[in-house]
């Protein structure tokens, strides 16, 4: 049952972690799957959880499409929430020593994972919108999800998640100065599930970039958030110095 399961105990029993790595036993599985369908706190762990456990797999990771999908999926993807097909690359394959410093750090091997949201009974224009830009970005078309994210946000659409996916969108798309300025929109709009892994990207693209020195900034700030971010951005930090030092 959903009320037997607390995000407290779920960190304290180290269940999203053996969720991901399939060492969850069956019973466990069932009441964590109820308790994460509810919970925005569980899906943006599991989230990350899965875009970090991608990564150790990187190259070949494995699309979450390919993964074992929960029992709850096919009434969830009815209820308009759409799974990713894509794991984010949170930390950087070190690359051979470039004439450009730190730039080349700032690669992005695949778009970052998007989960879903729970859609409320009676949509609006934006939530719609938002929809349908999220089933884009899952299917990789990055400039048609660009573009009804913008337009979910002007009707009004929590804006967070939809101003994370877009930038997001145009980071695929190369678009390197339109995506840092839509990460730091979402990062100053405060403590959002979003919040440090807009940071951390925003530091990937300053690298892009070359602004070396704003990428650290930001990087510091990524890491006071989940763990998960905070090594990521703790491990990129420290390659970017190494970078800076030669």
């Amino acid at each position: 049952m959903t009320d037997q399961l607390t995000c407290e105990a779920i960190d304290e029993r180290g269940i999203i972690e053996r969720y991901v790595s399939e060492r969850l036993p069956e019973p466990e599985e069932s009441a964590f799957e109820e308790h994460f369908f509810l919970c925005p706190r569980c899906q943006e762990a599991l989230r990350v959880a899965m875009a970090v456990r991608g990564v150790v797999r990187a190259p070949g990771a494995v699309p979450l499409a390919r993964r074992r999908v929960p029992r709850w999926a096919p009434v969830a993807a009815a209820a308009g929430v759409v799974l990713a097909a894509g794991l984010v690359a949170l930390v950087a394959r070190r690359p051979a020593v470039s004439s450009d410093a730190a730039r080349d750090l700032g690669a992005v091997l695949v778009p970052p994972i998007y989960l879903g949201l729970p859609v409320r009974a009676a949509e609006s224009p934006g939530d719609s919108l938002f929809e349908r830009g999220m089933k884009a970005y899952v299917s990789q078309r990055f400039e048609e999800a660009a573009d009804l994210l913008a337009r979910a946000v002007s009707a009004g659409v929590a804006p967070a998640p939809a101003e994370f996916f877009r930038a997001a969108s145009s980071l695929m798309l190369g678009r390197n100065a339109e995506a840092a300025a839509g990460f730091e929109r979402v990062a100053a709009a405060g403590e959002t599930p979003y919040l440090h892994e807009a940071r951390y990207y925003r530091a990937k693209l300053l690298l892009r970039l070359g602004r070396a020195e704003d990428a650290l900034r930001e990087l510091r700030a990524a890491a006071r958030g989940p763990s998960e971010v905070a090594g990521a951005a703790n491990a990129l930090a420290d390659s970017v110095e190494a970078r800076l030092r030669r």
